[in-house]
């Protein structure tokens, strides 16, 4: 023992912090191998790559009349004006016969990886989207594809973890993978900061579109790239239960960070006392939170009504102490924590209407 320590005498404690590892951010590709397999190189059943050559490197080819589909994904994902930091490809594995797995298989594979969100189809027959919209819609996932015929979505059912984009008949080379565009372009944002529409993106071409085209596109609902005044948008925005988009993922990730800011106070505190002290913790981890959501714009700032009454932004409940019974005490469950929050919304249209007149 040192001399300061027989005066002085001090323990320090690292505490440990407790993350889900979740991500909202990260697309998975899910595809086939490459077309001509490198003797020399072990392709992974869920891989990260973090730029296009990696991919390449695994033997998919990205560009020309021998292009891989998952090359193709690729090189649409690294092309976009903010270029993912990495993404995840699913391999289909071929089962005897020389026939490719079902890609729900494929994806239940991948469902172990926690470090993706956003489950993107390339070279997936179309008879096989439904099956992959389906397995999306039980997990905390998000799924998307693109199809070709504005009157003939392949996924029919209303899904609100699944969006599709329509890329019309007359498409380019990378525009079957719209959606592998349009789903890097907005991920780049944080949870609750966007909107999935009115951005161009890399890569691809706009579709050409009637406006009946365009209005069996918007009843569906999908999505679509078109041109406005001199650059390309992606319009519609919605998932197939026709919920927004970038609703369905900041409530995902509000979710995950209200239960890992409530799970570290449990973790890092000796205890959490029963008590209205101890419930008073819990729910400032609740507006700790909520406030995180109002700062990235999900949530509604506080505002007034025509009446000048205060309309919060969010608000919380949770129980007395005194009111709960010894069977709730003895469980120790905390129950009827409860919240309400006002989504911010986002702007898409606009409709002004004015006059030119002479004089007043």
């Amino acid at each position: 023992m040192s001399n300061l320590d027989r005066i002085v005498n001090i323990t320090i404690e690292l505490q440990t912090v407790v993350s889900s590892g979740a991500s909202f951010d990260n697309i998975l590709i899910v595809g086939p191998a490459p077309k001509t397999p490198l003797e020399e190189v072990t392709i992974p059943d869920v891989g990260v790559y973090t730029s296009l050559s990696a991919v390449n490197e695994m033997g998919w080819v990205s560009e020309g009349d021998s292009a891989d589909p998952v090359g193709i994904a690729a090189r649409i994902a690294f092309s976009q004006s903010v270029k993912p930091q990495k993404i995840y490809i699913a391999v289909q594995k071929t089962t005897e016969g020389s026939t490719l797995e079902a890609p729900t298989a494929t994806l239940s594979r991948a469902e172990s990886e926690n470090g993706w969100y956003v489950a993107l189809a390339a070279g997936i027959p179309e008879e096989d989207l439904e099956d992959m919209a389906e397995w999306t819609e039980a997990r905390e996932k998000m799924f998307g594809y693109a199809y070709a015929d504005p009157a003939d979505n392949p996924v029919t059912n209303t899904y609100y973890r699944t969006f599709g984009i329509c890329y019309g008949d007359d498409a380019g080379s990378g525009d079957p993978y719209k959606h592998v565009a349009m789903a890097v372009r907005f991920l780049s944002y944080d949870a609750g900061s966007e909107t999935w529409v009115n951005k161009s993106l890399a890569s691809v071409s706009v579709s050409k579109f009637t406006d009946t085209e365009i209005d069996t596109i918007d009843k569906d609902p999908a999505s679509y790239y078109i041109q406005v005044g001199d650059t390309g948008l992606v319009q519609g925005g919605k998932v197939r239960a026709g919920e927004w988009i970038d609703v369905i993922r900041f409530r995902d990730w509000l979710k995950n960070d209200m239960q890992l800011r409530i799970l570290n106070l449990l973790v890092k505190r000796p205890k959490v006392p029963y008590t209205d002290k101890g419930i008073g913790l819990v729910r400032n981890q609740m507006i700790a939170s909520l406030k995180e959501g109002t700062r990235r714009g999900g949530i509604a700032e506080d505002q007034y009504n025509s009446d000048d009454e205060l309309i919060p932004g969010f608000t919380t409940s949770v129980p007395l102490a005194a009111d709960l019974s010894d069977t709730q005490r003895k469980s120790r469950t905390l129950e009827d924590c409860t919240f309400s929050a006002i989504l911010a919304g986002a702007i898409h249209v606009v409709n002004v209407n004015g006059s030119l007149v002479y004089s007043y």
